[in-house]
């Protein structure tokens, strides 16, 4: 049985036909968004949309689609550093308002010492 996707956040693919704008769905306390792209053989894209870059730039022509399963063996290159004016087009006409993402939970601050280390390596020995 596979586990709900918990997390979704926007990627810009490039594939065998063509460029792809979606959601990748994975589930955040298993597995991470680089791992789903690089490791998985197959993923689900949700909501996605066909780029194209004409005269007034990038355009997102969604395909109506609620997901679409991507094979990985298909997918040349990826960036989750979608341009912000592509990205703002895509989310306009989503069906629905994407929630903002869960804050990750702050991690702890490791102590520094600030003692440097010394390590002194045996001379040799005076006779």
């Amino acid at each position: 049985m596979l586990l709900k996707a918990t997390r979704k956040e926007p990627v810009l693919l490039q594939t065998t036909t063509g460029l792809m704008l979606g959601l990748v769905c994975y589930n955040h306390g298993l597995e991470s968004l680089t791992f789903v792209l690089e490791k998985r053989e197959f993923f689900d894209l949700e909501w996605p949309a066909v780029v194209a870059i004409d005269a007034s730039g990038w355009q997102a022509i969604p395909l109506m689609m609620e997901h679409v399963v991507v094979q990985r063996a298909n997918v040349v290159w990826y960036t989750t550093k979608v341009p912000p004016n592509l990205l703002r087009q895509y989310q306009d006409r989503l069906p629905f308002k994407p929630e903002p993402p869960e804050p990750t939970p702050p991690q702890s601050p490791r102590k520094q010492n600030n003692k440097e280390k010394i390590v002194l390596f045996p001379g040799l020995k005076s006779e």
